[in-house]
């Protein structure tokens, strides 16, 4: 599976143990979990948590959740075509 953005990182971390368990892991409250699901994106802190300890590289995972974070405009558009050449694939 190739993962791009935070929510498939999320799947990935759901495939390992419930929601409610990387809540309590992590110190935060389960609606932390079920925001980021209505807002279609992980937090960097959680993005890069999950990461952690998933084996993956936490640095990377940040910076995807946040580019994810930011109002779109003209300069996140270049970031973002800059971002495509450092994506895992």
């Amino acid at each position: 599976m190739i993962m791009q953005t935070t929510m498939d990182l999320f799947d990935k971390a759901l495939q390992v143990k419930h929601a409610a368990a990387w809540a309590r892991d992590f110190n935060v409250t389960p609606e932390a979990f079920s925001m980021a699901k209505r807002q279609g994106r992980l937090s960097p802190v959680l993005a890069g948590n999950i990461a952690i300890d998933l084996g993956e590289d936490a640095e990377h995972w940040i910076a995807i959740a946040a580019l994810e974070a930011t109002k779109d405009s003209d300069l996140l558009a270049r970031l973002k075509a800059s971002a495509n050449k450092w994506r895992k694939r």
